[in-house]
């Protein structure tokens, strides 16, 4: 059942990595132009214009396989906390834009959908490592 449960949530991350990063790369002139609308400095955006599709498809990689299945969901939680914080910071009015370079249909969500959908992710992904990295109790102890 745990293990079943922990297949469910990297599967539901593989889907949405694999989802907001495709939409990215398909449309790249579209995604390029959101993310210089972004408060961050050209060298970041440039940075980030890159980095984002790619760790997200690193992440849906690392789900992928057994072995490296606690990376990619450590990967994912650390995006969607990062996502989170950036969420966060526009709902509260730091940022003087409010550009969403995010991907697809994510991209029509307001931001405090986003953020319940993020909040949604991050438990998810809390939940599986949780279960992947609580010691299994033997039935002898």
């Amino acid at each position: 059942m745990k293990t079943s449960l922990v297949q469910v949530i990297s599967a539901a991350f593989i889907l949405l990595w694999i989802y907001t990063a495709g939409s990215k790369l398909v449309d790249f002139q579209a995604y390029k132009q959101e993310m210089s609308l972004q408060v961050f400095s050209p060298g970041v955006t440039l940075v980030l214009l890159y980095a984002i599709p790619l760790l997200e498809i690193l992440a849906a990689i690392l789900l992928l396989v057994k072995k490296t299945n606690k990376a990619g969901m450590i990967l994912s939680l650390l995006l969607m906390l990062v996502f989170t914080a950036y969420i966060i910071l526009i709902i509260s009015g730091y940022f003087p834009k409010k550009p969403c370079s995010c991907g697809g249909i994510i991209k029509a969500m307001g931001w405090k959908a986003h953020l319940i959908f993020n909040i949604f992710f991050i438990s998810a992904s809390i939940l599986s490592l949780f279960i992947t990295l609580k010691p299994e109790v033997s039935d002898n102890d």
